[in-house]
């Protein structure tokens, strides 16, 4: 018996369909011939001639490599090659210069391949919920609505002030629905910035994100960088207000929130939230190079924001010793006076 890997392509889509997975429906065999073009890599493992188990990965915003769509023949289960091929995809991944990050989603009640990514040394990064509502109405008061922000310069000044601020709370951004990445620059690029609608609350000391994705459905995709979501006066009241001209349009048909555990035991009682099998993501950095280029990209972000606040200082000193100037004038024009 010879055990070997390989790369799959449109041409094995009758091995694949072959196998007997136990699932009833399998979205892969829909997309079977997407799944190794463009971002997207699919590997198989080989028992002489019969495709036993099959895995991939996705690469997004050109460095993060998202590993997934592990099938497994069930009439070979016992002799763990799911585990195999994770590993082997893994470590296709790190051979891949340009991937930064890799990592892996999974529903909670996944445990099989939990097990998995703990066997091959991939550690847990946050638990979210999946949060999803066609109504906002419980959540509504009627307050005021926040202010749109349209300056492309202004949404990455929040972006840097939170997300990429090293000293924020949250280290994890919600890319896509389904894929949420650590943050990083490459992530918000001006095309990303240009996709999400910005607001900002009254004293401008919060701000909400929104963009339309369609994953199965089609949804109204909501970030709030912060926990305190319930607390936030209007913040509701600004996201059913886009949701409802998105319906409007036939674009949208739900909201998408990704909630951690806490924020969700702070939800109301009558929140209108459905809320299945939380997902876990898992990840690790391809490298120490790559761990010395994130430590790189914190502290250049940590010079630009102490940059930043020496120019405010410079201004502030500027505009006192205008007042200084402008008081010592006005003595000396009274001393001459008298």
């Amino acid at each position: 018996m010879s055990l070997f890997f390989r790369p799959l392509t449109i041409e094995d889509y009758d091995l694949y369909k072959s196998m007997e997975t136990g699932l009833k429906e399998d979205y892969m065999l829909k997309v079977f011939d997407r799944l190794s073009t463009d971002n997207n890599s699919l590997f198989g493992l080989f028992e002489d001639e019969t495709l036993v188990a099959v895995a991939g990965y996705t690469l997004f915003a050109g460095e993060f490599a998202m590993l997934g769509r592990l099938r497994s023949d069930r009439r070979y289960r016992k002799n763990g090659y799911g585990t195999k091929i994770t590993d082997y995809i893994l470590n296709e991944a790190k051979q891949t210069p340009a991937v930064k990050w890799i990592g892996a989603n999974t529903e909670q009640r996944n445990k099989p391949a939990q097990k998995v990514l703990e066997k091959i040394g991939i550690p847990h990064v946050i638990t979210l919920y999946a949060a999803q509502t066609d109504s906002l109405d419980p959540l509504l008061k009627g307050d005021a609505l926040w202010e749109k922000v349209t300056s492309t310069e202004e949404k990455k000044k929040w972006i840097d002030q939170t997300y990429l601020n090293p000293s924020f709370d949250k280290k994890v951004f919600p890319y896509e629905a389904y894929y949420p990445f650590p943050a990083r620059e490459s992530l918000f690029t001006e095309d990303k910035l240009n996709q999400m609608a910005c607001f900002r609350n009254p004293d401008q000391s919060r701000v909400l994100f929104m963009w339309e994705e369609e994953k199965g459905n089609k949804y109204l995709h909501v970030v709030y960088p912060w926990s305190d979501l319930t607390e936030q006066t209007g913040l509701f009241e600004t996201i059913a207000t886009e949701f409802q001209k998105a319906k409007t349009d036939g674009t949208s048909s739900l909201v998408w929130m990704d909630l951690t555990e806490e924020e969700v035991a702070a939800l109301p009682s009558d929140h209108p939230f459905d809320l299945p099998s939380p997902w876990m993501l898992h990840g690790l950095f391809n490298s120490d190079t790559d761990q010395l280029d994130n430590s790189l990209e914190t502290a250049h972000h940590l010079i630009n924001q102490i940059e930043s606040e020496l120019d405010d200082l410079d201004e502030r000193i500027e505009h006192d010793l205008d007042k200084v100037n402008r008081l010592t004038q006005i003595n000396d024009n009274l001393d001459a006076s008298t």
